[in-house]
């Protein structure tokens, strides 16, 4: 009786203001499930035990709980979750959760067209250009040339960017001007294990050339197209005639033959910034 009384009560309070009332009345019938948001809490820093399929069920899980009503700041919250969890998981499982649709892929928006005129840089010619040129440089242009070389399609940085290739946010911790440089105009010099690509025929005549991003016991995943993390090709490793390794990076080398000369030396030192606009190389 008593706990009819009180649901009484509570629907008669919520009777009294619609604006409040109407958003806690629509979480008590629709509320979250505890459990479930309690062990999504504290699998978003779990970093053993995960398969392919357990990553796939984590994130799918998320446009469940978008359904549950639970405040104002329920769906803040989730996204939270959500995105410390994308943060820490690796970047080829991040391509295999997409390629599943467990998750909806980076899609970058209208991508600005570089000012140009460009020109043939090389690797000399922008070495020495960057040796005295990365003073007074502009954060937003260089956020814009990151984007019209599409380097932003493959590449996060600063939390915005696809996963198809490597985070480039703390690039300066590990580069610099002439490490980076070379990164950029020769790309293939130096290639690593986890983004060499690889050229693949079957025992049926197929051929698909791309970056091996999981490998079981039976199978191999191939991401075929760097700028659209969807395109996975799941290949049995029994049906594998030859498999070798490419020369040439999937990193183009002339991205930066779009670019002014002021476009060039932005990007360096955006690049180099780790996404920090109050840098020294920037304007104040």
């Amino acid at each position: 009786q008593d706990r009819k009384t009180n649901d009484y009560d509570l629907a008669e309070l919520l009777a009294r203001n619609e604006g409040y009332g109407s958003t806690i009345s629509a979480m008590i019938a629709n509320q979250p499930d505890r459990g479930q948001l309690w062990a999504a809490l504290c699998l978003r820093v779990a970093t053993t035990g995960w398969t392919p399929a357990l990553r796939n069920d984590y994130f799918r899980w998320f446009e469940t709980a978008r359904t549950w009503s639970g405040g104002a700041s329920f769906q803040n919250f989730l996204k939270h979750i959500e995105q410390e969890a994308w943060e820490n998981t690796p970047a080829d499982d991040r391509l295999l959760v997409e390629a599943a649709g467990a998750r909806t892929p980076y899609k970058a928006p209208e991508l600005p067209q570089p000012e140009g005129p460009g020109q043939a840089w090389t690797l000399d010619a922008v070495r020495t250009l960057a040796a005295s040129g990365l003073d007074d440089r502009d954060f937003e242009k260089g956020k814009r040339a990151f984007a019209a070389t599409r380097c932003v399609v493959c590449h996060r940085f600063a939390g915005d960017g696809g996963a198809t290739g490597p985070d480039l946010t703390q690039l300066a911790g590990r580069f610099n001007v002439n490490a980076l440089t070379e990164a950029i105009l020769e790309p293939s010099k130096v290639i690593s294990d986890q983004y060499l690509a690889h050229t693949i025929q079957t025992d049926s005549g197929q051929t698909v050339t791309g970056r091996i991003v999981s490998e079981t016991d039976d199978t191999i995943s191939v991401l075929i197209d760097p700028e659209d993390s969807t395109k996975v090709v799941d290949i049995r490793k029994a049906e594998i005639e030859q498999s070798l390794p490419s020369k040439v990076s999937i990193m183009p080398a002339d991205l930066l033959n779009s670019l002014n000369q002021e476009e060039v030396l932005d990007l360096l030192a955006y690049l180099l910034s780790r996404g920090d606009a109050s840098d020294a190389m920037f304007k104040p």
